[in-house]
Parts: C-alpha cells; structure tokens; sequence
C-alpha cells in the first residue's frame, strides 16, 4: 500500500551542484510515497508519467538515498519516463528494522518493488543504479528476468567478489587488510553494531568536487548514517543468480563515470565485459563517481534516452558499443 507523504527539504543544499535544467524545486519535486514491505515503510519518490512506454526505478548506492537522484528522475521524466526511487532500508526517509540493512535483503526488497510497479500498470522495468547500486540493479534483474525487466542502466558495475574491487572500496590500507579478512568473524560476533560507513569506504572521493563530496558524508540520511557491520560483511558475501556469461535477460548500458577516484573504469571493466548479452559502454568525460559534471552528465542524459528509446522501440541487433 502507497501512502502520500510531504518530505523535509534536505535535499535543496545538492541542486546547485547539477546543470540548471535538472534543478529541482518545490514547484517540480517528485510526489513522495510509501512502500509498505515486510513492516517495512520504504520511502519511494515519484515522477509520474500515465503514457511512459516504461518505468525507471533509480537505485542508490551506499552513501545516498532517493532524492539524490532527483535531478535525473527530473530529466528522465521531461523525455517521457515514469520515474521511481526508493530510499533503500537504512537510508533516507525509509522506516525499518535494523536487520532489513543487508545487501541481499536490498535485493529483495527492489525485486518485490519492480513487481508491484509492473502490477500496477503493466510496464515493464529499467533498473537505474548508481554506485554499488548498479550491481544491486544486476543482481535483482537476473533474479527478476525479462518478462518484468527491460534494461539495466549503471554507472558502475562494481562485482565485490574481485580484489581490485575490494581494493577499491576499502577506505585504507588498514580497512582492505585489517579489518576485511577478520569481516565474517565480526558479523557473527557483532553483526548488529553500527557504526558509520565512512569508517570503511572512500566517502572523501564520492565526487571530485571537496565540498559535495563533504555533504553527502555528513548527510544524516545518506552518508553520514550508521550501518550494521553485518551490512558491510553482506556486499562481500553476496552472489548473482546468474553470471554474466549467461546473462541475456536484457540491454545493459554502463555509462561510467571517466574521471572517477573512487571506482575507477578498471574496477566495473571485468564484469562488463563478461555480459553475454546486448551491452553499450559509455564514459562520462570529467565526471566523478556521483556523476554531476559537464560535459559528463549531458553525455548521461544522451546516452540513457537513446537507450530507453531502443528498448521502448523493441529494436535493434544484439552488440557491443563502446563510445
């Protein structure tokens, strides 16, 4: 059941950092509902659109939450799109129990909130995934399959099961080789401590720019949030139930971010490449890992309509793009 709701305006302090036409405003801010899941309230911004050929629901990664993403929900919508996202259990504005802050519980939850918007008018489903969300969007379309989902769009593709994706993610030194291998332990000893993410990641190279880089650290819906060390055990022990060399469920479009400090190309590059099916890969010139920058996210726009218009079109050969 989706309830209305009026939100905070946290979120004001990010437009400036996004091009003019993809400011948001109170006059054109999404409509704000509730997922109810499992005793859950997950909290879902929406930009409707009753004629869209398709739904997009946008998924953070884990340092954001839905309105984040606003911007390009906003520019999503001017093309003709319905637009969804979700504050993922723990994030945002959602309300739930400290156990529901797992990535495979994520993954649950999305896939059940794609059923309910194909329910709900018939639509098929692009998963739209930012950070560590891009890998989300994959592992809940290859539970999900193609009769709900019609493409994946990613900035990266980040498979946590590789070293240099470990390697990556990790804050330090300290954290890589310290505290990873002695991660499992620690979940089972003491899963349901929270501590603040930024103990473990690079929060610092969420955007090249210092100062956006600082507010979603500090944000107390997004990066600045407490998680269970179980969450962190839980992006490592996660697995696909399907590899990417059987993975033809649907198009696949990874618009990287080219001058990313965080996850570089290098890191999203090998699981890409395994994909066995339609794939186009973008780089979004002088953009971070959260993709703000010109030209980069004109380049985003560009790429994610062309790609929502083919899928919306039901045409085109199977193959290989890199731009």
């Amino acid at each position: 059941m989706l309830k209305k709701y009026q939100t905070e305006t946290y979120w004001k302090k990010y437009q400036r950092f996004f091009p003019l036409r993809a400011h948001v405003t109170s006059e054109n801010a999404p409509d704000e509902e509730w997922f109810e899941w499992h005793g859950a309230s997950i909290h879902i911004d929406r930009y409707p659109c009753r004629e869209a050929p398709l739904t997009i629901i946008v998924v953070h990664g884990g340092g954001g939450y839905g309105r984040l993403f606003a911007p390009v929900g906003l520019l999503l919508r001017k093309a003709g799109y319905e637009v969804v996202a979700p504050d993922l259990p723990g994030y945002g504005l959602s309300k739930n129990d400290s156990s529901m802050v797992r990535y495979d519980v994520w993954i649950r939850m999305l896939s059940d909130l794609v059923a309910s918007e194909y329910k709900r008018n018939g639509r098929r489903i692009v998963l739209c995934g930012g950070s560590l969300g891009g890998y989300l969007a994959y592992l809940s379309a290859a539970q999900l399959g193609s009769e709900l989902i019609a493409g994946i769009i990613a900035t990266t593709l980040i498979d946590p099961r590789l070293r240099l994706a470990k390697e990556q993610l990790a804050k330090n030194s300290l954290v890589l080789h310290g505290m990873m291998p002695l991660m499992p332990l620690f979940a089972k000893l003491a899963g349901n401590l929270k501590l603040p993410i930024k103990w473990f990641t690079k929060m610092g190279a969420m955007s090249n720019d210092s100062e956006l880089s600082q507010l979603v650290a500090e944000d107390p819906f997004g990066g600045g949030v407490r998680v269970p060390v179980s969450f962190m055990q839980s992006i490592f022990s996660v697995r696909p139930a399907m590899e990417p060399e059987n993975f033809d469920i649907c198009p696949v479009l990874l618009a990287h971010p080219a001058a990313d400090r965080w996850s570089s190309i290098e890191s999203s590059r090998p699981f890409f490449d395994r994909i066995k099916g339609d794939k186009t890969l973008v780089l979004l010139e002088k953009c971070g890992h959260f993709p703000v920058e010109e030209p980069g996210i004109s380049q985003l726009e560009h790429a994610a309509i062309a790609f929502l218009a083919k899928i919306a079109d039901n045409s085109g050969a199977r193959q290989t793009t890199t731009i």
